[in-house]
């Protein structure tokens, strides 16, 4: 892996608090994500648990970096619920985290080293896109504690 990349993707490690908001009706979620290197520092491993809508949204993706490309990497995710997800990942030249799957796409900032703001747009069946959902992520500390119990979600 290009260690440019290696060092893009590494902004990310950490566990995260997660807020977000529904731009169509306000609503909000929360939840935690934790960005973690895989042995060997490959591949990424992040975990999802989040509070969506009444439910617990949980997931574990593999971002694992294009052989031969020094800023891509393919997303794989699978849901609690048997959904699996494929998407890409990328850095701009200016270091902002773009995610796109079918139908939907992210364009996360890092607003400093504790920090994360994602805009998520969704595409409409005319091929048009619009603001879905803002979410902001707060680092709270390393990868590897503890965020949950399974009786109950913190």
């Amino acid at each position: 892996m290009d260690g440019g990349l290696h060092a893009l993707m590494s902004r990310l490690v950490g566990t995260w608090r997660t807020q977000g908001r529904m731009v169509e009706d306000g609503r909000m979620w929360a939840g935690f994500d934790i960005y973690e290197w895989f042995p060997g520092q490959r591949q990424l491993v992040h975990r999802v648990d989040v509070q969506i809508f009444g439910g617990r949204k949980e997931a574990m993706e593999f971002l694992t970096p294009r052989e031969g490309s020094p800023d891509t990497f393919d997303q794989i995710s699978f849901d609690a619920d048997g959904t699996v997800e494929r998407s890409v990942g990328y850095f701009d030249p200016d270091g902002r985290y773009h995610n796109e799957t079918a139908g939907a796409r992210a364009l996360a900032t890092f607003d400093g080293p504790e920090l994360i703001s994602a805009r998520w747009e969704q595409q409409g069946t005319d091929g048009s896109w619009s603001h879905w959902m803002a979410v902001r992520f707060t680092r709270i500390g390393a990868p590897n504690i503890e965020v949950r119990t399974k009786e109950r979600h913190v």
